[in-house]
C-alpha cells in the first residue's frame, strides 16, 4: 500500500516511490551523499544564456545554491545572475520531471543529493503540492521544513533501510571504527549457580576461580558462579533526545534517525512500546509526525529526562530500556537545590525504582563528561556508555540492540 497522499497540484505525479522517499530523505538529511552518472550540471548550463555565468559555472552554482537553500537571501551585487539562474532552473526542472517521467533518464542514473543541492526550491515547492511538506519556516538566516506524518513514515522507511543494511554488512555487536565501549558494568548479571536452573556453558569461569582462590581452589558447587541468563519478553523502551542548543546539526540529524528507525523497527516485528521525549531545559512528548521537525535550543537538563523517562517506565509490565543522546554535560537543574551535575545523578539513581537498563549514548568526549556519564550508569545500577564520533552511525546501533533484545 503506497503512503502517497492525494496530490495537490496534478493527476500526474512526475515521482515514483523510489524517488519521492529518496528527495524526501535528501532534504531531511543534508548530509547523506550518494553518487549518479547523469550530469545535472551539464543539463542546467545548456539552458543558461549568461556567458559570464557559464564560464564560471561551478562558482556561481555553489555559491547560489548555498544562499538560496539555506539563508533565504541573495547579495543585493548578485540579484541579476541570482534572477537569471533561477529561470535557469525551474525550466531545466521541467525538463528533467519529463524526461524523467517519460522514461529516458532513469532515476538510478542520478544523484538524488546532488538533485536536492541543485533544484532544492523547486523540489521542496512540488513536496508542499504533492502534500508531503506542510510549509516552510523562514527567517533571515535559515528555512526550516515542516514534514507531515506522511513524510516521517516515508523517511522512516528509508532509515530503517539504511540501518538493516549497515547491520547486515557489520553484524551484531560494536565496532571500534564507529563505537568506543565505555561500559562499566557487565552485559549479565553475575549469580549464584543454580544445577537446576543453569546450563554449564552459563559458569563465570573467572569469578569462580577468584571466589575459590581463598580456598586453594577446592571447588564444590556452592562456589560455582553463573551468568544469570536473558529473558527475552516484552520492552519499554523510551528514547530521551538532547534538543539543546550544541545538538545543531549533524547531531541532532543522526539522533532524530535512531528515534525513527527504533520506532519503524517496534512497529513491525514486536509488541514492544516505546515513548520518545525531546529534553532541553523542559520536556516533551514526541507526537506522531513530530519526529523529523526536532529544532535545537536551549540548556541541557539530564536529571529533568531522566526523570520524565521514570514516570513513563512506572507501573509497566516489561523490562526498561532507556537510550539517553546527549552530546555534554548538563546545564540546567528542574530541582532548584540541586546543581545539573548533582540532579543527574540523583534522578539516575532512582531508575532502580523501575528496574531500568540506561544505555547512555554520547556524541561528546571530555573527560568531565565520560567521569560524569560513568557515575550515572553507577547509580543507575545497571547499563552501558558508548561514543559515537560521526552521529549518524546512531540508527544502526539502536537498531541492532533492539534486534538482539539487549
Amino acid at each position: 500500500m503506497s503512503l502517497k497522499p492525494e496530490c495537490k497540484a496534478c493527476q500526474e505525479e512526475p515521482f515514483n516511490d523510489k524517488l519521492m522517499s529518496e528527495l524526501l530523505y535528501s532534504i531531511f538529511n543534508p548530509y547523506h551523499y550518494d553518487s549518479g552518472m547523469f550530469n545535472l550540471q551539464e543539463f542546467i548550463k545548456n539552458v543558461l544564456d549568461d556567458e559570464e555565468f557559464l564560464e564560471n559555472f561551478e562558482i556561481y552554482s555553489s555559491i547560489f545554491n548555498d544562499m538560496l537553500k539555506n539563508y533565504n537571501y541573495s547579495e543585493s551585487l548578485w540579484l541579476e545572475k541570482v534572477d537569471s539562474y533561477k529561470k535557469a532552473k525551474e525550466k531545466a526542472w521541467r525538463e528533467l520531471k519529463k524526461r524523467i517521467y517519460d522514461g529516458e533518464i532513469s532515476i538510478d542514473s542520478i544523484s538524488v543529493s546532488e538533485l536536492v543541492d541543485f533544484f532544492y526550491e523547486e523540489i521542496l515547492r512540488d513536496l508542499i503540492e504533492m502534500g508531503y511538506v506542510e510549509g516552510v519556516v523562514k527567517d533571515i538566516y535559515r528555512k526550516k521544513i515542516i514534514f507531515n506524518s506522511i513524510a516521517e513514515g516515508i523517511i522512516g522507511e528509508k532509515v530503517l533501510s539504511l540501518a538493516v543494511e549497515d547491520m547486515e554488512e557489520k553484524g551484531f555487536g560494536e565496532h571500534e571504527d564507529e563505537i568506543s565501549g565505555l561500559s562499566p558494568f557487565p552485559g549479565y548479571e553475575i549469580v549464584e549457580y543454580d544445577e537446576m536452573l543453569h546450563t554449564f556453558d552459563m559458569i563465570d569461569i573467572q569469578e569462580t576461580l577468584i571466589k575459590t582462590a581463598k580456598k586453594n581452589f577446592e571447588i564444590d558447587v556452592n562456589d560455582i558462579i553463573s551468568r544469570k541468563p536473558k529473558v527475552s519478553g516484552k520492552r519499554n523502551y523510551v528514547m530521551l533526545v538532547d534538543v539543546s542548543d550544541s545538538m545543531r546539526g549533524k547531531k541532532i540529524i543522526g539522533a532524530i534517525e535512531s528515534a525513527i528507525a527504533l520506532k519503524k523497527a517496534i512497529r513491525k516485528s514486536s509488541l514492544d512500546d516505546l515513548v520518545t521525549i525531546a529534553f532541553n531545559h523542559k520536556t516533551r512528548k514526541i507526537k506522531e509526525g513530530e519526529l523529523p521537525n526536532l529544532d535545537t535550543k536551549g540548556k541541557t537538563d539530564i536529571g529533568l529526562a531522566l526523570r520524565m523517562a521514570r514516570k513513563e517506565l512506572r507501573g509497566k509490565d516489561g523490562r526498561g530500556v532507556i537510550f539517553l543522546i546527549t552530546d555534554g554535560e548538563p546545564t540546567s537543574s528542574f530541582n532548584q537545590y540541586l546543581n545539573p551535575w548533582r540532579y543527574a545523578l540523583v534522578e539516575a539513581r532512582k531508575l532502580r525504582e523501575v528496574d531500568a537498563y540506561l544505555n547512555i549514548l554520547m556524541l561528546g568526549k571530555n573527560a568531565r563528561f565520560i567521569e560524569l556519564c560513568n557515575k550515572m550508569v553507577k547509580e543507575a545500577g545497571k547499563g552501558s556508555i558508548f561514543y559515537f564520533s560521526d552521529p549518524l552511525k546512531l540508527k544502526s546501533f539502536v537498531y541492532r540492540k533492539f534486534k538482539s533484545k539487549s
